[in-house]
């Protein structure tokens, strides 16, 4: 970043009165364009702050497409000021394959036409993920929220990220003979595309890699992360919840959607029949075995970061129920004893990695 210093020397306030108009007249024009230039760039993601959402659909017609090309429009509103309300013209389609049979709300594919999205906070997002709560029952925001925590933990540890933002939505279902709203918590997440913008990097989609391909030590951040919130539903070989990158000739893995960990512990999380736990809330790690240097590595990455993780874990938990913020904090108290302890590591990390012999 370009730092700009304005040195005046004492002869400058000697100045003839109308040079020191000027130059008042000047700098209010820099700082306005510097200001300008600020709004300028303006994005989607470039805050924190929960951001109010409002559109209606039909849920129903969205489950009963299958073709990606089918998309329901809509007008959503947004705002990121109380009261303060613009909208866009969008296009909605609903994603995945389990919850759209399980749940009342399918997470979205948000789709933003050009046009519409000229010169706002959504210029640079074509295409959106908007994840939801799987149904309206009690505790479905606490689910978002940590979810949301877990995508917020993964930014400190691993640089190659989706970028995410907590979102209020009023949502109005068409489906039935009476319009009906639900107010739920949702996570915009940034398009694949972007991420790849981001890095210069390219997608691989629709093939499956030999596991040594993966960058190595982005790999074992990724693994450690997913053994951290004790989620199994993931591949990164078959791009199961994980979209793949190539930088360098080097498989990047970008991992998405975590309400199966256990971290989060939605009710209609399973594990499959064929790994050896029996729970969601118990830890399996799934990950690649890459050099033991670069478990060590990581591992004492991990043991540095862990301060900055708890730092997140505070700002991001200030909406749940503290019942749930101390769960959860335990929870992952649980994975950083497993790295501090060598015999645990060892044992649950270590030697419990995939050869693919």
């Amino acid at each position: 970043m370009t730092l700009f210093q304005n040195k005046f020397k004492p002869a400058l306030f000697f100045m003839h009165a109308k040079s020191l108009v000027s130059l008042v007249v000047f700098c209010f024009f820099f700082v306005g364009f510097s200001v300008a230039q600020k709004g300028e760039v303006a994005d989607l993601f470039g805050s924190d702050e929960v951001m109010q959402i409002k559109f209606s659909t039909s849920f129903k017609e969205l489950k009963k497409a299958k073709d990606k090309k089918e998309r329901a429009p809509t007008l959503m509103y947004f705002s990121e000021e109380p009261e303060a309300w613009d909208s866009l013209d969008v296009e909605l389609r609903a994603r995945g394959n389990f919850r759209r049979d399980k749940c009342f709300f399918p997470p979205l594919k948000v789709r933003i036409m050009k046009k519409n999205r000229k010169g706002g906070i959504f210029e640079n997002h074509k295409n959106l993920k908007l994840v939801l709560p799987c149904n309206d029952y009690q505790g479905k925001d606490d689910l978002l929220i940590k979810e949301y925590l877990a995508y917020k933990i993964y930014e400190a540890l691993n640089p190659y990220h989706f970028k995410t933002r907590l979102v209020d939505l009023e949502i109005t279902d068409l489906s039935g003979r009476q319009p009906k709203s639900f107010f739920v918590k949702g996570i915009f997440i940034e398009d694949d595309k972007n991420v790849a913008e981001r890095f210069e990097g390219k997608l691989a989609k629709d093939v499956q890699i030999n596991p040594f391909r993966l960058h190595d030590t982005t790999s074992v951040r990724h693994d450690f992360f997913q053994f951290m919130i004790a989620n199994t539903d993931w591949s990164t070989v078959a791009q199961h919840n994980s979209t793949l990158m190539m930088i360098d000739r080097k498989y990047i893995p970008l991992p998405y959607d975590f309400d199966m960990a256990g971290l989060v512990d939605a009710p209609y999380s399973v594990v499959s029949e064929k790994l050896s736990i029996s729970t969601v809330r118990q830890r399996l790690y799934r990950g690649v075995c890459f050099d033991s240097g670069i478990f060590e590595m990581v591992r004492e990455d991990y043991l540095e970061k862990e301060p900055e993780v708890w730092e997140i874990f505070n700002k991001n938990t200030k909406f749940l129920n503290p019942k749930e913020v101390n769960n959860s904090r335990k929870f992952l108290e649980g994975f950083f004893d497993i790295l501090k302890d060598e015999n645990k590591f060892k044992n649950q990390i270590l030697g419990a990695c995939r050869s693919f012999n």
